[in-house]
């Protein structure tokens, strides 16, 4: 008698035509993945996010690798090497680092259960969907709190950090979710209409860049496409200062006097930083007696880890972004979503502090390392480049 397959039992994750066994849906894989965008939900002093992201990888243990996939062995350097060197500078500057520590080591968890087929990419990125529409409309009619009145919060907490999930995450959900153009649609409305009410002028540069990447620099060589996600991450550090404080921004000027004096004591902090940084999870500033996050992703991991930790995990995201090129320029609009997620990250992570270790930068890399083991081909809505 044959075994009927359902959501809790898929076909062989094993077999070589890898983006047919991931058309079901692993009904596990969607439902701890929709947890992830509620960044205010905690159990116990850890976000709920967090304990998703574990159950995904200890399910993960008892799966086959689609085809007998490994991770590529730069991946696996580049990985466990930071890691180590988390470990390294908080046992050197004597601090507690367990729990930072394990949060990265989460989120290389889900790197290798993506990247090793074992998790699915369209039931985590349609999980993605769902959360994200479902905090953004909770969001909207007063669910989840209002930490920023004027500015889209809820369950994402922070208008700035939740721009950064929307952003990141919310162009794999609209490419991976469904081949259907009016799918596509329906998942991106909600999603954009998110990220505008956050009015986080980072995330609202990173969705356009990506844009800009999906409609055209794809389109571009190599080198080419690689020197214009380079200039986009230039640009977002060097916009004019008139530019920034137009129309609905005008009004931020406090906010942004604040954050100058941020990264004038991030700058006090990395100057006396060993080598290895300051160690795990000390990537804050005090300010008139208050506490503040880095405003700097890039500072921030230099903070934790020194520069040695900041090359690793540009070297994952170049890793990333390259291996999907040759794809990306072929037309594949999914490995072109995931090259634009990674500018997104690179660009939100100028702003922000909590960018370049957190979760969402994990998801991207997982998703390039997943859809790479998939067959090169384009769906219906797709088509090639020009030329």
């Amino acid at each position: 008698m044959s075994t009927k397959n359902t959501p809790w039992n898929l076909p062989d994750k094993t077999v070589d035509r890898a983006d047919e066994a991931d058309r079901e849906i692993r009904m596990s894989d969607f439902a701890l993945m929709a947890v992830l965008p509620f960044r205010t939900t905690v159990v116990s002093g850890y976000p709920i996010n967090e304990f998703a992201m574990a159950a995904l990888v200890m399910l993960c243990l008892f799966r086959p690798a689609r085809g007998g996939a490994r991770l590529p062995g730069v991946v696996t350097l580049l990985g466990v090497s930071l890691l180590a060197l988390l470990v390294l500078s908080g046992l050197a500057n004597n601090i507690d680092w367990v729990r930072r520590v394990g949060h990265v080591g989460i989120t290389a968890g889900v790197i290798w259960a993506f990247g090793t087929g074992r998790a699915s990419l369209r039931s985590g990125a349609i999980g993605m969907a769902a959360g994200l529409i479902a905090v953004i409309g909770m969001a909207i009619v007063g669910i989840g709190g209002d930490f920023y009145p004027g500015r889209l919060t809820g369950f994402l907490g922070d208008p700035n950090a939740g721009a950064y999930f929307i952003a990141a995450l919310g162009v794999i959900a609209v490419f991976f979710a469904d081949d259907r153009l009016k799918v596509r649609v329906a998942i991106a409305i909600p999603i954009l209409t998110g990220l505008w009410l956050c009015y986080s002028r980072t995330g609202l540069l990173a969705a356009g860049l990506g844009l800009v990447w999906i409609v055209y620099g794809r389109r571009l060589g190599q080198v080419a496409g690689t020197a214009l996600a380079i200039v986009f991450v230039w640009l977002v550090q060097n916009v004019p200062e008139d530019l920034i404080s137009f129309g609905p921004f005008s009004n931020r000027s406090g906010s942004d006097n604040l954050r100058k004096r941020i990264i004038a004591q991030e700058d006090v902090e990395l100057a006396t930083s060993p080598w290895y940084g300051n160690g795990p999870g000390t990537a804050k500033v005090t300010i008139r007696d208050l506490e503040f996050f880095f405003h700097n992703s890039y500072l921030a991991t230099r903070q934790e880890g020194g520069w040695l930790a900041l090359l690793l995990v540009l070297g994952l995201l170049a890793y990333s972004f390259g291996i999907l090129t040759t794809r990306s320029h072929a037309g594949d609009l999914r490995a072109a979503a995931v090259q634009s997620a990674v500018i997104g990250t690179a660009v939100m992570a100028v702003t922000l502090g909590e960018v370049l270790l957190d979760t969402p930068a994990g998801i991207v890399v997982a998703f390039a390392l997943g859809h790479a083991l998939t067959p090169a081909t384009t769906t219906a809505t797709e088509s090639p480049p020009d030329g």
